[in-house]
């Protein structure tokens, strides 16, 4: 039922959902891994979609952290706005309005299901040079495509990047851990 609305609302926005199914248990479970528990985290999630990868953000972190998530399809933000947690805020505005909302050097996580291979390059730029100005020091920009295609373009954002990848989605998924330190 979850991945039939999931695919109806798909099939009717692609370019901006990416996908025709939800993120399996297994993909989300490595995405949010890096996420510590022990201490409040400012995390934006970017492209939320139905919600299954906030979900488990808000079900992992500490009591005190902040999620804010930023989508622009409407009826995701309707099916978000329902998730009962103090923690959550969601903006009906686009990734590149990221520095409208934070301040640089303000965010721990930057979680991110966008279909960066199709997002136009200037509007992808943007979004990837502010996830770059609003991370702390030690912060993480965390991404799953269905390709690499964007690698080269994450490495000219992100000093460190690492990739795994996990059959167990539908497609098969990369999972990017980026960061500006070199340790």
């Amino acid at each position: 039922m979850k991945n039939w609305y999931f695919f109806r609302e798909a099939m009717k926005s692609f370019r901006t959902t990416g996908s025709i199914t939800s993120s399996s248990k297994a993909l989300i479970k490595k995405l949010v891994e890096p996420l510590p528990t022990h201490r409040p985290l400012v995390i934006v999630e970017l492209g939320p979609g139905d919600g299954c990868v906030t979900h488990a953000i808000l079900k992992k972190v500490h009591s005190g952290s902040s999620v804010t998530a930023f989508e622009i399809n409407t009826v995701f933000v309707e099916k978000l706005s329902v998730i009962q947690d103090s923690r959550l805020r969601v903006l009906s505005v686009g990734a590149e309005r990221l520095t409208d909302y934070f301040e640089a050097g303000t965010v721990d996580y930057v979680v991110s299901s966008l279909p960066l291979s199709m997002i136009p390059k200037e509007i992808k730029e943007a979004i990837l040079k502010q996830s770059q100005l609003v991370l702390r020091p030690g912060g993480r920009f965390l991404q799953f495509q269905y390709a690499l295609q964007d690698y080269g373009l994450l490495k000219d954002y992100f000093n460190r990047v690492s990739v795994s990848f996990t059959m167990a989605n539908f497609p098969p998924a990369f999972i990017y851990s980026c960061s500006l330190s070199m340790v």
